[in-house]
C-alpha cells in the first residue's frame, strides 16, 4: 500500500500586543490682527441692542392632512417651521415633489402621526405631494415662502 504522510500537529503563536500610544494634542495658538477685538466682546461704553423678534423661535404652521387634502393652505416666513398632521386614517406622506427645487419627505405618516420640516431657508414657491396618493389633485400643494418682515 502506498505510504500515508504524516501530518504535522499544528500549534498557534501566541497573539502579543504592540504597546498603543497617542500623539500629545496640541492647539494652535488664536491670534488676531493689531488693534482688534476678540469675538464676543464689545467695545467700552457700547451697547448691545436689545433682540428682535425675528431672531426669537418662530412658531411653526400646522397643516393638517384631513379627508385626503393638506389643510390650510401653507404660507410661511422663512425659517418657519410646517407641522404636518395626519388625521386621516389613510396613510400619507409630505414630500418634495421630484422636479421641486428642494428635498424632503415626511416619510410614512399613519394616523395622528407627525413631522415637522425646519423651514425653508429663501422665499419662494416650493411644491409638494403625498407619495401615496399623488394623483389627487389634493393631495399635491405648494408652499409659499416669504421673506422675514
Amino acid at each position: 500500500s502506498p505510504a500515508r504522510s504524516a501530518k504535522a500537529p499544528v500549534t498557534k503563536a501566541p497573539v502579543t500586543k504592540a504597546p498603543v500610544t497617542k500623539a500629545p494634542v496640541t492647539k494652535a495658538p488664536v491670534t488676531k490682527a493689531p488693534g482688534t477685538k476678540a469675538p464676543g466682546t464689545k467695545a467700552p461704553g457700547t451697547k448691545v441692542p436689545a433682540t428682535k423678534a425675528r431672531d426669537e423661535a418662530i412658531k411653526p404652521v400646522v397643516v393638517h392632512i384631513r379627508n385626503f387634502a393638506y389643510l390650510p393652505e401653507v404660507v410661511v416666513i422663512v425659517g418657519q417651521p410646517i407641522e404636518i398632521v395626519n388625521d386621516d386614517t389613510a396613510a400619507h406622506t409630505w414630500s418634495a415633489t421630484p422636479d421641486a427645487g428642494w428635498a424632503y419627505t415626511s416619510g410614512n405618516l399613519e394616523k395622528n402621526a407627525r413631522a415637522t420640516y425646519p423651514g425653508f431657508t429663501k422665499p419662494g414657491r416650493y411644491k409638494f405631494l403625498c407619495y401615496y396618493h399623488a394623483e389627487m389633485p389634493s393631495m399635491n400643494g405648494v408652499v409659499t415662502v416669504r421673506a422675514r418682515p
